[in-house]
């Protein structure tokens, strides 16, 4: 960088190798040439395929500086160029900008988004004043500066409040510096204006659904699931449910978490381990309480997806046969085609209870024997594991709606089973008031 290194340094870096050069060879011998023999070559020439021998008796002064002075002369060009085009600035700013580096893996240019688009996919804006907020799960646009709430300046039809939460180039959003985190004590974020509503209830009869979920109690996740609670809707809508969480906290008067411990997550290439350590911990804990397994199946849900139990309830009847009484079906769902390639995107994970007696009777002596799970995430641990035990996967993609999915939420009236992700309540609540309408 030009404020740290001023541009005659670079001038004597890249030039002053080139003069040394010519006047180590300008006497027309090194020691080591005079080392070699009369009849020995010496490669001018580095390439491999047309590397050019020249006998170093028939080599003279003439071609040699000529090679060596046109050398120089490009390399003071290049370093004259550089050093009246390149502008300074600081690593703490743009540094890859200065540097020409690109954060594809392909070495092209990264194409960032105007006002215009969508900038959640490329997470960053072409206005170098602009910067890329977030709205929702399903939106973010390029803007000089962002208030949070409805911008009325947005298209009526889609005029949903705006997080403001500032998109990273990677990463998660970041709130603004002065957000207030709706999970303090003081409960959960206000409803938007008008009635609250709920979803439909449910209603006992088959499938009945034991949903949970595990959340960080000092993050977004416990404002976004104390305001499920107080819309009774996601994982509350279910027969039964149950919410885990790194330390027991109230969600409501009375009504309290189930505690699990540490949920950290690891580094590097086991990246995934604690993730799939933590879900294994979980399970262990709900079969113990012995509530889980006395259901038709069991929805994991992450707190960030809006969840409709009724219309899943109504997908699992289209796709699964009712068992005949006291008998399990043995199945889960795939929800997800990412990358030519079917999953189970843990955003939403439907596995019924035969599934689930299969996947307590093989974890531990054969799928962690046979798959790598210190290396893989939840979702693809007991995805592979119930395939290696012989559990039908069903295919069902109107269960998600989700951009890695190739199918973005929008305003969540697909009449799907989950809406993925809405990080805030206010946006989680503008998408579930969308779904409940349809």
């Amino acid at each position: 960088y030009h404020k740290v290194y001023p541009p005659h340094t670079y001038l004597l870096a890249y030039c002053l190798p080139g003069v040394f050069s010519s006047n180590m060879w300008s006497n027309g011998e090194t020691d080591d040439a005079r080392s070699m023999g009369e009849s020995e070559e010496l490669f001018l020439c580095n390439d491999q395929h047309e590397a050019e021998a020249l006998p170093r008796k028939r080599r003279g002064w003439l071609p040699t500086l000529s090679v060596l002075g046109f050398s120089a002369m490009a390399g003071f060009a290049f370093c004259f160029a550089a050093s009246s085009t390149a502008r300074p600035v600081s690593h703490e700013t743009e540094p890859t900008a200065f540097l020409g580096l690109s954060d594809s893996s392909d070495g092209k240019k990264k194409t960032c988004s105007s006002s215009a688009e969508n900038c959640w996919k490329t997470r960053c804006c072409e206005d170098p004043d602009s910067k890329c907020y977030m709205k929702n799960g399903a939106w973010a646009g390029c803007l000089k500066t962002c208030k949070m709430g409805i911008h009325h300046s947005d298209p009526e039809e889609v005029q949903t409040p705006w997080t403001c939460f500032e998109v990273q180039e990677e990463g998660p959003a970041l709130p603004p510096k002065n957000y207030e985190p709706p999970s303090s004590p003081k409960g959960p974020a206000p409803s938007l204006p008008g009635t609250v509503v709920t979803q439909k209830a449910a209603d006992d009869k088959w499938p009945k659904l034991f949903c949970f979920g595990v959340i960080r109690t000092k993050t977004y996740e416990l404002g976004l699931v104390q305001k499920q609670y107080a819309l009774k809707a996601s994982y509350f809508g279910c027969e039964e449910w149950a919410i885990l969480s790194d330390n027991e906290i109230e969600l409501a008067p009375g009504v309290k978490t189930i505690p699990l411990g540490s949920l950290e997550t690891g580094n590097g290439v086991r990246t995934h381990f604690a993730n799939t350590d933590i879900f294994s911990r979980a399970f262990d804990k709900l079969k113990e309480h012995g509530v889980m397994m006395k259901q038709d199946f069991v929805v994991k849900l992450d707190p960030d997806a809006v969840f409709m139990p009724s219309i899943l309830k109504d997908q699992i009847r289209q796709n699964v046969k009712a068992p005949e009484d006291g008998g399990k079906s043995y199945v889960y769902f795939q929800n997800c085609q990412f990358q030519n390639r079917l999953w189970m995107f843990g955003a939403i994970e439907v596995i019924s209870i035969g599934a689930m007696d299969k996947y307590f009777e093989s974890r531990d002596n054969t799928c962690k024997k046979v798959l790598d799970y210190y290396n893989m995430g939840e979702d693809t641990f007991l995805a592979r594991c119930l395939d290696h035990v012989g559990v039908e996967a069903k295919q069902d993609f109107n269960l998600l709606s989700d951009g890695y999915c190739e199918e973005a939420p929008g305003d969540c009236s697909s009449k799907q089973v989950a809406y993925h992700p809405f990080k805030d309540p206010m946006s989680w609540e503008a998408c579930f008031r969308s779904a409940v309408k349809r």
